[in-house]
């Protein structure tokens, strides 16, 4: 009984959100709200990710922001700079070698249990993504560091990814559709 509650009140969510960007002239879920390197972000992405935070609130009994207040745009726009991130990674994935297959990822999702669901959304499947990649690209950007003792090796290993990522998210080109761009 518990989970039809829940999905019923998903389903009721769902119907509002669409009602309301029809009502406002939304525009397609493939419209475009970022461009990272030439690979566009669409709505219907940042959606889903809006989508799962809203239903994650609902399912820990806390308000989630109304999406055209100031605070709704704002936590829209975080959320937004979280899919950049994550395409970000991927993008420097690609360009390193680096590859993680889908397997691995639902292996994560099973390792790390959580609800005890079996079912995941995009987002918690894009989050094990992120994880695995930024594992395997800090793998590599890593191999060559090296210390005295552990503790050294550790600070050392941590401050050169740190500095890859700081230099990734300086040198990639990311570009945001009007009304859509995370706050600083």
């Amino acid at each position: 009984m518990r989970r039809a509650a829940f999905v019923a009140i998903a389903l009721a969510l769902v119907a509002v959100v669409t009602a309301f960007l029809v009502g406002r002239g939304g525009g397609s879920a493939d419209d475009p709200v970022a461009h990272v390197g030439g690979r566009a972000i669409t709505k219907g992405q940042l959606e889903a990710v809006v989508h799962h935070f809203r239903l994650e609130a609902a399912r820990e009994d806390h308000p989630f922001p109304a999406e055209n207040s100031a605070v709704g745009r704002r936590v829209r726009n975080r959320l937004l700079g979280v899919l950049v991130y994550r395409t970000e990674l991927r993008q420097a994935a690609h360009r390193l070698g680096v590859h993680v297959t889908a397997v691995q990822v639902l292996k994560r999702l099973q390792a790390s249990g959580g609800s005890g669901e079996s079912s995941h959304d995009a987002f918690e499947f894009g989050s094990a993504e992120t994880q695995l990649l930024y594992e395997a690209i800090f793998r590599k950007v890593t191999r060559s560091v090296k210390a005295p003792t552990r503790a050294e090796l550790s600070a050392r290993r941590n401050d050169a990814m740190t500095r890859f990522v700081a230099r990734l998210q300086r040198t990639t080109k990311v570009r945001y559709e009007p009304g859509y761009a995370p706050s600083p």
